[in-house]
């Protein structure tokens, strides 16, 4: 996993928990953890290190997807598939997704350590789950169904759950349905490879050089000259192993003379015998010839009266442009449209208007806008 220092993400998060771990004597919990890290390595195979952190929570794992949505959604569709090859004497877990706000910070071990209210409520959501359910949250159904139809119809609503700090959850089922096919992942190229493997060294070399110049001083001059030599090396070298990946297909030269196509030599004119005379007419027929020929005008219809000219259509709708971090439900007038992000653009009839910002984590935020035919009001929020 990349180093993402102590930084705020959107993503993905899926609480999973062995049932009845702590009932089970120590042998059997050994074998049951052994099951399950098997069975987490088999479903997390596809997803590359440096997209996703894994949590041991001792009696299961929260793993955190920092790339694509979709991965939380194929992580419960394997074990689904899993667990129901396996039958009743088999592994039994409990499962639940979600989407939204964690923060990645280092434990007391300085290992990478996730918080936040986007691995609370997914433990919440593992909470409401029956044996060998996958459960989801409101949150991660919205975005995963605005994906694809195919993913949204994998998912059958449950109802909401009040948990015991009396925090209402709508939550979504993982149905029976067989897992759509997947885009296969885009694996990097070379040129790709080269510039993270620069990356790692600049990384590397600026974390040595600020341990050096912490311990001495005096050096902090020449550690820097070495490293501003180093960075334009490693860039250089880079740039010159993408640019031998590169097939460049050869060039057209604009310049080169075109040679034009060979024609019959044309035949030299009989000359007439001593005795044919000429025409009389030839001069005044070469007369002619000289005489440009006259000008064609086309005659054009005129443009139509303005008068005539069909009008645009009038607008009828506002606009409100949203700007919503982390993320917020929207609602207008109490109905709701949507989550923000994704949701960025809402056409609105003239009027007053109430916008309200929903966060379960955090206070409301509400505004209310008069809205006028063909304006853009632009709404933005931090939830802190």
């Amino acid at each position: 996993m990349s180093t993402h220092g102590n930084r705020t993400f959107i993503c993905t998060v899926a609480f999973i928990d062995i049932s009845e771990y702590s009932k089970k004597s120590v042998a059997d919990q050994m074998q049951a953890k052994e099951q399950f890290n098997a069975l987490l390595a088999q479903a997390l195979a596809e997803v590359p290190n440096q997209d996703r952190i894994i949590l041991d929570t001792g009696d299961g794992a929260a793993i955190s997807f920092l790339g694509d949505p979709e991965d939380g959604l194929f992580l419960g569709l394997a074990l689904r598939d899993a667990l129901a090859v396996r039958g009743e004497d088999g592994l039994r877990l409990r499962t639940g997704i979600n989407l939204g706000p964690v923060r990645l910070v280092k434990d007391i071990n300085g290992q990478p350590n996730i918080i936040g209210d986007g691995i609370n409520v997914a433990q919440r959501i593992m909470s409401f789950a029956e044996v060998n359910q996958v459960l989801a949250s409101r949150s991660y159904y919205e975005v995963i169904s605005a994906l694809s139809a195919d993913y949204a119809h994998l998912f059958r609503f449950e109802g909401a759950r009040t948990d015991k700090h009396v925090r209402e959850h709508e939550v979504y089922a993982l149905g029976n349905e067989p897992a759509p096919q997947r885009t296969p992942r885009r694996k990097p190229g070379p040129a790709a490879a080269h510039a993270t493997a620069a990356l790692e060294k600049l990384g590397r070399a600026a974390n040595t050089t600020r341990a050096q110049v912490m311990r001495r001083p005096p050096l902090a001059t020449a550690l820097a000259v070495a490293l501003i030599l180093g960075v334009a090396i490693t860039v250089r070298l880079a740039l010159r192993d993408a640019a031998t990946d590169t097939v460049v297909e050869p060039a057209v030269e604009a310049d080169a003379p075109v040679a034009a196509p060979e024609t019959p030599q044309q035949a030299a004119p009989a000359v007439p015998p001593p005795s044919a005379k000429k025409p009389p007419a030839a001069p005044a027929a070469e007369a002619r010839s000289a005489v440009p020929p006259p000008k064609t005008t086309i005659a054009t219809k005129p443009p139509p009266p303005p008068d005539k000219v069909a009008p645009a259509a009038p607008v009828t709708t506002g606009t409100i442009r949203l700007s919503i971090l982390p993320w917020g439900e929207i609602h207008v007038d109490d109905v709701k449209y949507g989550v923000a992000p994704p949701l960025r653009d809402i056409a609105l009839k003239p009027g007053m208007h109430r916008i309200e910002v929903r966060n379960p984590g955090f206070a409301s935020y509400l505004q209310v806008v008069e809205i006028r035919a063909g304006e853009e009001i632009r709404i933005q929020h931090r939830f802190r």
